[in-house]
């Protein structure tokens, strides 16, 4: 299943296709992880398994910011001074 989801991210026409696909390979290796150290009995691969999952959610978030354009500021319609304007607020002491 790995080897055709690499595929897919070879062929994938997008970065997003491309980004579901790595996604998909660093979730299935993580798998792949866990069963072995259920079936060897070695539970310190958990922690392996778990950076590694990690360390693929963060490279998707990186590919994301690298790729995709525009502004990634945070808008929340009703809340006000959560929009990272830059303006500092002023203590009225």
């Amino acid at each position: 299943m790995i080897l055709f989801v690499l595929l897919r991210a070879i062929i994938g026409p997008t970065v997003i296709d491309r980004l579901l696909s790595i996604n998909a390979i660093s979730s299935k290796v993580s798998v792949i992880i866990l069963l072995m150290a259920f079936r060897r009995g070695d539970y310190g691969f958990i922690d392996v398994a778990f950076v590694f999952v990690l360390c693929g959610f963060v490279g998707g978030l990186w590919i994301l910011r690298a790729m995709t354009p525009g502004d990634w500021q945070l808008r929340l319609p009703g809340l006000g001074g959560f929009e990272g304007e830059g303006e500092e607020a002023a203590s009225h002491d």
